[in-house]
């Protein structure tokens, strides 16, 4: 008698245990028809069923679980709480490589020897060396144009002046109508500083531009 109500005891726990059931389909993504695949789930303890008409079902414990269904290159994983009957159809798409992260570079701690100023430091110096050449060139190149001006002719030196009073730039044909210069005089005065190499004409449309050189 005893062991009869053992029995019984057991049947109802075993019964009971496995009560909860999770059950479903297996779909390919392209196409969304039912596939054969291999349907796994786990929690500790895997179960795995052959799903051959894309149809699954899993009796467990009630508890949170992994399913896991591939076939072939196409997979679908799953995290699902079983209580009661769950309904959970999977639909499989292609295996995605999982990408590695990118190393971190290592950090320089600050009691390790960083010699980066160095660099910074010899930069710098180059940087003021190079502004101290170029405006010493400069100030040489800027005399050496003063004194080609001041050798100049008189009638040179008053157009010079002229289109630098301007902005450096006016066309023949202003220049000539304020200084009162005949065209061929206004011709032969530009041709004379272009072949100094003080200033520059540009043809625009029907007239020239005059630019003044900058030193």
């Amino acid at each position: 008698m005893k062991l009869l109500f053992i029995l019984l005891i057991l049947i109802l726990v075993s019964s009971t245990a496995f009560a909860d059931t999770i059950y479903g389909k297996v779909y390919r993504w392209d196409t969304l028809e039912p596939i054969k695949a291999v349907v796994s789930i786990k929690n500790g303890v895997e179960q795995r069923v052959v799903a051959v008409d894309g149809s699954y079902s899993f009796e467990v414990e009630p508890g949170n679980y992994v399913i896991i269904a591939r076939s072939g290159e196409l997979v679908a994983v799953e995290n699902v709480t079983v209580k009661g009957k769950v309904l959970l159809d999977l639909i499989l798409f292609p295996e995605i490589e999982i990408v590695e992260p990118p190393e971190i570079p290592e950090i320089v701690e600050a009691n390790e020897e960083d010699y980066s100023w160095i660099a910074i430091v010899l930069s710098l110096a180059g940087i003021i060396f190079i502004y101290i050449l170029k405006k010493k060139y400069l100030k040489k190149d800027s005399g050496k144009v003063s004194e080609q001006i001041e050798v100049i002719p008189e009638d040179l030196r008053a157009v010079l002046e002229f289109i630098k009073a301007e902005g450096g730039r006016i066309t023949q044909k202003e220049l000539r109508k304020k200084l009162g210069y005949s065209e061929a005089k206004i011709s032969l005065i530009i041709a004379d500083l272009e072949r100094r190499g003080l200033v520059e004409k540009v043809k625009k449309g029907r007239g020239n531009i005059i630019f003044l050189k900058t030193p």
